[in-house]
Formats: C-alpha cells, structure tokens, sequence
C-alpha cells in the first residue's frame, strides 16, 4: 500500500476528530490545522507509525496531548499551537527521536527532563503555557537547535549553564523566566545567532564585550539589572543595521546603563544620560519638578489610547511581534473592522497594541486615591475569513506595579470580538505619579493571523474616588488684616459685577412688571422664556468678560419674566466664581436639594455643567408636555427636541452634559 497524505487545512471542518482515522497507518502527513475542530484529540492517533507530520493547529480542541504520541516513532513535526488544550507535556514525547520541531501549546505542569534527548531537534517553542521548573535537562546541548523560545516560565530562579553548545542557534528567547547572574561571554561563539531576548529577567552586570563577535539583527534585554558603560562597539554592531532592518532592533530601556563620555568616544552621542529615557523617576523630574505648586497638578486623566493625540514620553511600549518581525510601530495602532456593538463604539474604533509590555504614564497627579478604569474591546481577532475569531489575546494588569488582574482575555470578558468590557480599579498615587502597565505574559495566541498579540487597550480613565483624599495646598497662614482686605475686596468686586449685570437688565427687577398669572403662556412664548433662561446662564458661564459664574440654585421661582414675558435670571445669593483648579471648593454649600445636581450628593468634582439641571423636572418625560398645547405637528415637534436636550442637560456624567452654548443654538435652531 502506498503512503498517503491528507492536507484538510482551512476548510472550515466542524466537529470531533474522528478516532477511525487512526486506522490509516500509512498516513504520512496528517494536516487539519486552521478548522473548527472541538473536542479531544483522540489517543488513536498514536497508532500512526509511519506519520512524520501532524499538524492541529489554530483549532478548538481541548483535553492533554496523549500519551501514546510518544509511540510515534518517524514523527518530525508536531504542531498543536493555538488550541486550548490543558495538562502537562507528556514525558513519552522525550522517546520522538525524529522530532524536529516542538511548537507551544498552552500546557501547565513541569518541563520533562526527557525533552532534552531530542538530539535533532530543531524548533522547541515554550510560550502560551502555566510551565514550571527548570529548562530541560542538557537543553544546552542541543546542536540542531535552531530556535530556542521559552517565555514566563514559573521558577524560583534560573541561571546559565558554565558552558553551552547552541551552535546552530539562529534565535534565543529566555523571557520572563527568573533568570540571574550574568550574562556568559560563550554566547558570542555561537555566530548564526540573529536573535537575541533576554527580557524581563533579574540578570546583572554589563554587556560581555565577546559580544562586539557578533552580527546581532536584534537584541533585547529591556527590564533587567544590567549596568555599566555601553561600549561603542554596540553602535557598529547593532545599531548601524537600522538603514538595514525595519522595525525595532535593540531594547536596553528600564536598566542602568549609561553613554559612554563624549570627549572618550568621539564618534557617539554627546549624551551622558541612560540610553533610554523611559524612566518614569526621569520624566517626573522633567514635567514635575521639585517646588511646583499644588495647584498645578492634575486630578485626573483621560486617554484615547488609539487616538492621536498622546505624550511620547507618557507612554512605553516594549517588544516585537514574534509572528510578523517586519511588523513597524504602524502596527501599533490598529482600527476597527466591523465595528463595536456599543454605545459610544467610536471610542474603540482604534485601538493600541504592543506586543510586551505598554504602559501609561500619570504624571504631575496630586496624590490621593483615584477610581481606574480601562475601556477593552477586542478588535483585532475577528475575521472568520483567517480563523482569528478564534484567537485569544491575554495579558496581566499592573497598576503602580501590583498585579491587579491575571491572565485577562478580552473577548472571554466580553463575550464576544467588538463587544466591549470595561475593567475598573481603586489605586493611589503616591509622589505623584501614577504608572499602569499591560504586561504580556507569554499566553493566547502568537501566530494566529493578523499576528498581532500582546495586550492592546482603547480608553483609559483616571477621576479620584473623594476630595477628602487630596492633599490641601496649606500655606502660610494669613495676618487678620490680610484675610479682611481679602474678603472685603472679594464681596466689593461681587457688588460692583452685580451692579454691572443689574445695570445690562440680566438681573433684577428693572422693566419688571412678577406678569399676570392668568396670561396665557403660547408655545413660541415658551420657548423664549427658555432661551432667555440659557442666555442668561451662557453669560455667567462664558461670555463674564472677568471669569466663570456658577449659579447653583437655579429654580422656577428664580426666573422673573417682565411685562413681555422677558426671561431673566435672579437671586444670585448662592452663586460662586469658578475656580477650575479648585472643583471641590463649594461642595458643601448646596442650593435646593430637589434642584441639586449630582456632583454634590457624589462629592464630585463641581462645574458649571451643574446649572444645566435647571432643563429637568421630575416626573416622566412624557408629563412634561402641556396638555393645554395645541396638538400640531411642529409644536410636538420642537417640543420632542426640548425634551431631548434637557435629558442630555441631566446626565449622570457632567462631561456629557451640553455647555450653556451649545443649548443656545439648539433653541435658537428651533425659533428660526
């Protein structure tokens, strides 16, 4: 009987692999990868003694690799990459003496010391797992070994071996694994090494000058230890291939390496800083230097992550996408392709990705506690077309470098590609700066197309929880004389603005005349007396030649109306001037309470937005409307419309409330 081979890839197959197929022992290849397949993979498999590649991935499968894989003796590649499959990595694999290839699976437990008999070995990739302990045993030995990856691997401490023959080595990844000490100058004898990851470990020391040997296309060691002078070979090395290599070609960011003295090294940057200043301690002192004034800091933050408009220095992004090395920082920033089914989907119409690690920076923020929220909507694995529907995407939350959420799924929380989920922390800020990181830990998909993993983030919302938690700008304490000048000249300047207004017919009762309660209130009588109402409210919030006037106590019983039903505002008693860096400065004096805006029962931040809650009564909307108005087309009309904007006037969130000119040309549209 002849061999035979089955390429079933990317046909869309449902259902359960059948355990018959088993009984094909002629199989040589078996390819069912990028399917919809569920289920286990069935043990009869391992019946197939001839088969030299098996193929599963991009799947649905679920269950462990069984065991009787290890009875497949011509075995030489194995790829179950991109499933969901659990348990630990069979010990019988270390018997696949063929095996050339090992891809990552998503398995727990320890690595097998077997694995490392696999003398021909020449792809193990260890990510997208839960694995523990120590690298297999005589890893190092490995001569085929062309690729090495093994991220986050869980150990109380790795360190290199004495010695190691990678000699075909072309890629090294050891990231996130715990590793210590030094790095070994014998790395530079293996001269097919392009690749070199050595991230988001404890190793210390400097850079071995046996590296100046080698012809590096990339090389990362961002957050480790490391320190000491970088030698200006790295510069020939490394750094003259970027006319030659797109994208990211060394990481040295979050260590303690300094620029060698200009006047030593001639032919370098006259820099004497680290060579990466993302720093946060640095950037502090830059934007937040010491004797700012209180005042000047901020109480919150707002980010459009996949908006334009962000602070370089804010924002730090580590890494490369493993599946696409050609991949640029364009990539960075991904758009939508179907939309989100949300509220407010244009929010999440991009996106920002990065496949290690991306941080944002607060800086310049008062200390205190604040509420954290981050907005998530999976944009990027949706395609049915590619398969990347069935991607996942997961990543760990930090926020002021404490674990806060591990290995968070996009779409599990949010059930769905394009729906959204919003996750929100408490957290304080202490010396003013507030740092939240999106850390890839090695798990999801990593080659599934687009190829874009790593965490990816499409709002970021930073408000404080109360005012009690803020610090008080304190300062020396005021003479008796000081506070009297002061508080008189306060109330000369209220009674002199006053005058000013009274004197302009906005307030008062000039050319009053309190009208007759029985005249009879037409419709475009109404909507006058609410347009001089908001014209009113526009000239103490914006066009006060001086500064913003909050009214704070505006009611029915507050609005006069002159002898042609003229609309003016009154009783300003309680009103206030505005101080924007100060909200919270008359939050306990209230107007009337069943007037009052939310932000004073929340302890929120007070605006002018607070006097927009005169548009809103209580009562169903729809009791709103005169049963006495003639039941006209354009009368139900423009009053539907009224209705409308006064909603939006009384909106829980104050930034979603319309400005006093915004109502203005919405009723000037209805007059006209």
């Amino acid at each position: 009987m002849s061999k035979l081979n089955s390429d079933l890839s990317d046909n869309t197959i449902h259902g359960s692999i059948p355990y018959q197929i088993g009984y094909l022992f002629q199989l040589i290849t078996l390819t069912l990868g990028q399917n919809l397949l569920t289920g286990k993979i069935p043990p009869s498999l391992g019946r197939l003694s001839s088969l030299q590649a098996l193929s599963l991935r991009q799947n649905l499968l679920t269950g462990e690799i069984p065991p009787s894989f290890g009875r497949l003796s011509s075995l030489q590649v194995l790829s179950l990459r991109s499933n969901q499959l659990s348990g630990e990595i069979p010990r019988e694999l270390g018997d696949l003496s063929q095996l050339r290839s090992l891809p990552e699976n998503g398995l727990s437990g320890t690595l097998p010391p077997e694995l490392g008999k696999l003398s021909n070995l020449q792809e193990l990739w260890l990510t997208s797992n839960n694995l523990r302990g120590d690298l297999p045993k005589d890893y190092e030995n490995l001569k085929n070994l062309t690729t090495l990856f093994v991220t986050d691997l869980q150990t109380k401490g790795l360190s290199f071996p004495e010695s190691a023959n990678l000699s075909s080595i072309l890629s090294l990844t050891l990231r996130n694994c715990s590793i210590t000490g030094s790095i070994p100058p014998y790395i530079a004898n293996w001269n097919q090494l392009r690749f070199l990851d050595l991230s988001f470990n404890n190793l210390t020391g400097g850079i071995p000058s046996t590296f100046k040997n080698l012809f590096l296309y990339q090389m990362y060691l961002t957050r480790n230890m490391l320190n000491g002078t970088l030698p200006d070979w790295i510069y020939r090395n490394v750094w003259e291939l970027k006319s030659k290599i797109r994208g990211k070609f060394m990481d040295l960011a979050y260590n303690q390496f300094r620029f060698p003295e200009p006047e030593t090294h001639k032919n370098l940057p006259h820099n004497n800083s680290r060579i990466n200043l993302t720093f946060p301690e640095e950037i502090v002192r830059k934007y937040c230097p010491d004797g700012q004034k209180k005042s000047q800091y901020n109480y919150n933050l707002h980010i459009n992550a996949g908006g334009d408009k962000h602070y370089i220095e804010g924002i730090c992004c580590n890494g490369h996408f493993y599946g696409d090395s050609m991949a640029d920082s364009s990539k960075f920033v991904q758009k939508v392709t179907c939309g989100a089914a949300v509220t407010g989907a244009s929010l999440y119409d991009e996106a920002r990705l990065c496949p290690n690690s991306l941080k944002y920076y607060g800086f310049c923020l008062r200390n205190g506690n604040y509420n954290i929220s981050l907005y998530f909507s999976e944009i990027v694995f949706t395609n049915n077309d590619d398969y990347s529907s069935s991607a996942k995407r997961v990543f760990d939350i930090y926020i002021q470098r404490e674990l806060r959420l591990k290995d968070f799924n996009i779409k599990e929380m949010a059930r769905h590609s394009n729906n959204v989920t919003i996750q929100s922390f408490e957290a304080s800020v202490r010396e003013h700066l507030l740092e939240i990181e999106l850390f890839w830990a090695g798990k999801g998909s990593l080659y599934a197309p687009p190829s874009f993993h790593g965490p990816l983030t499409s709002a970021i919302s930073v408000t404080p929880t109360t005012v009690q938690n803020f610090e008080v700008n304190r300062p020396g304490r005021l003479s008796k004389i000081g506070i009297v000048a002061i508080v008189l000249g306060a109330v000369l300047a209220l009674i002199l603005f006053l005058a000013l207004m009274s004197r302009l017919g906005w307030i008062g009762d000039r050319e009053l005349r309190d009208a007759n309660s029985s005249t009879r209130l037409d419709w475009p009588t109404r909507v006058r007396i609410c347009h001089g109402i908001v014209k009113g409210l526009k000239y103490l919030h914006e066009d006060n030649p001086s500064r913003k006037i909050v009214h704070r106590n505006i009611k029915p019983s507050n609005i006069l109306l002159d002898g042609n039903l003229n609309a003016k505002v009154s009783d300003l008693g309680l009103a206030k001037l505005y101080d924007e860096e100060n909200p919270y400065k008359f939050i306990q004096e209230k107007g009337t309470v069943v007037y009052m805006a939310p932000e004073y029962a929340m302890r929120k931040a007070i605006t002018e937005k607070v006097d927009a809650i005169v548009l809103h009564s209580k009562g169903r909307l729809s009791e709103l409307v005169d049963k006495q108005m003639p039941n006209e087309h354009v009368v139900m009309k423009q009053a539907k419309i009224i209705l409308e904007l006064a909603m939006r006037c009384v909106d829980q969130s104050p930034t979603l409330r319309p400005t006093m000119s915004e109502v203005l040309s919405e009723l000037e549209r209805i007059s006209n």
